[in-house]
């Protein structure tokens, strides 16, 4: 992270200059029942290289002098953010939500708390007026008028003093107000576009936050989903950080829900394979005629379009066997914890193989261990029950162990085939191993 602050002489139109560079910037899913790696970080992909100088975050403000007797300032305010990815799971975004909410109401609670003036009205004694049985003498008159004279201009004295700190002290309050007024910043600019890639990912039905966003919440699910923060140019003037941060989010909501739907929902459960088979067909057809339009090598765009179509039905065809395959998975792990006496099915991480062979070597690897698992269980199951009931105990034993037993080689099966397509994924498309690092949380992890 980077800051350079700039102060410029009174004379010139210009007051101050900030500048803000951040490199790089991540924020990891540190929640223990969350299944992600890094919440947010700069996405990267091979149609969207990293670039090695470029700034993830850069804030650029310059303060001016509207008019050079006043010492009112207006800022010029600039930002601008290479694109993002975002990995959102359910139980992080309902910590961020239950976070935010309470801050909003502790800060709404400390507003509420008015706090007292302290520059009330000063109280006078209300005068006494005392009435003597007896008559005064010459002497004791004048020494009585003396004293009351001394007496008021004392209190005289006393009022001046305190309405001249009153008055510094308003004076002071009122260069604290100017100094502590909020930013008006004349020109606001966000440049260029933001795209946007998010992934979520339901785990379970909340009613806590109403039926219909429990339901959004647990059976959501978001997979390679396109977004884009617009450019935004204002040059009507903003009032505070506030006023700024609502201009902004109402103008990228209001964008989103009127032109970006449609790539938002592309990425609803199955539907991004879907949208990838289409793509290929797509490209089959219309990369030849664009390489032929363009120089005329209508072999070179028959190339490129099968290429472009062999890639994508193949990408979209693995993607959607791994999704029915995870289905059967988790459906197996569910009805084993339901049949098995003993403690719940360990869950497997996601872990995506670098290549085919380290691909088919786990799943070797997971065959193995399960099945000499399972095994092994049964094993000790016959040996404790005969020794607690004999050969019938034995045998009810191993009976009551061949429900989970005949659904555990389902459950080694599907995780096998799992791995085995995560190797010809990342085999024919290099970024999915690295995505698959920065997103998922490892065994290690």
């Amino acid at each position: 992270v980077r800051f350079q602050h700039e102060v410029y002489p009174e004379h010139t139109s210009q007051a101050s200059r900030q500048v803000v560079l951040v490199s790089e910037l991540e924020i990891r899913d540190k929640l223990e029942s969350s299944q992600m790696n890094k919440f947010l970080y700069q996405y990267v992909s091979e149609s969207r290289p990293k670039q090695s100088h470029a700034h993830m975050i850069v804030v650029k403000a310059v303060h001016v002098r509207p008019d050079p007797k006043l010492r009112a300032q207006e800022c010029h305010l600039r930002v601008s953010l290479l694109p993002l990815r975002l990995n959102i799971d359910q139980d992080s975004l309902i910590f961020l939500i239950s976070f935010f909410t309470e801050l909003g109401g502790t800060a709404s609670n400390t507003d509420e708390v008015a706090p007292s003036s302290k520059h009330n009205t000063p109280t006078h004694q209300p005068p006494v007026m005392t009435v003597s049985d007896g008559c005064y003498e010459p002497e004791t008159l004048e020494q009585v008028s003396q004293q009351s004279f001394s007496d008021n201009l004392l209190q005289l004295t006393e009022e001046d003093v305190l309405a001249m700190k009153q008055n510094e002290a308003v004076n002071i309050n009122n260069t604290v107000n100017e100094d502590c007024s909020p930013i008006y910043f004349r020109i606001v600019r966000f440049v260029p576009d933001v795209p946007i890639r998010l992934d979520y990912v339901g785990k379970r039905v909340d009613m806590t936050h109403g039926p219909l966003t429990g339901l959004l919440l647990g059976l959501g699910h978001l997979n390679c989903s396109e977004l884009r923060l617009k450019s935004l140019h204002n040059r009507n003037g903003l009032l505070g950080v506030e006023k700024l941060i609502s201009y902004c989010l109402q103008e990228w909501l209001e964008d989103i829900k009127n032109n970006q739907l449609p790539s938002l929902l592309g990425g609803v459960g199955p539907m991004h394979s879907l949208v990838q088979l289409f793509q290929g067909i797509k490209d089959l057809f219309w990369l030849p005629i664009e390489q032929y339009q363009k120089d005329g090598r209508i072999v070179r765009g028959l190339q490129r379009g099968a290429n472009s179509f062999t890639k994508s039905t193949l990408m979209a065809a693995l993607e959607l066997t791994s999704r029915i395959i995870h289905l059967v998975l988790i459906t197996a792990e569910t009805a084993y914890d339901m049949m098995s006496p003993g403690p719940s099915v360990k869950r497997i991480r996601h872990t995506q193989p670098q290549d085919f062979r380290e691909g088919v070597a786990k799943a070797y690897m997971l065959v193995k261990e399960g099945l000499g698992e399972t095994a092994d269980n049964l094993v000790r199951v016959a040996s404790h029950e005969r020794e607690q009931k004999g050969y019938s105990g034995a045998v009810g034993g191993v009976l009551r162990q061949i429900p989970p037993t005949i659904v555990k080689p389902i459950i080694i099966a599907s995780e096998a085939t799992n791995k085995v397509l995560g190797g010809v994924r990342s085999q024919l498309v290099p970024d999915i191993k690295r995505e698959a690092i920065e997103k998922w949380k490892s065994d290690e992890g």
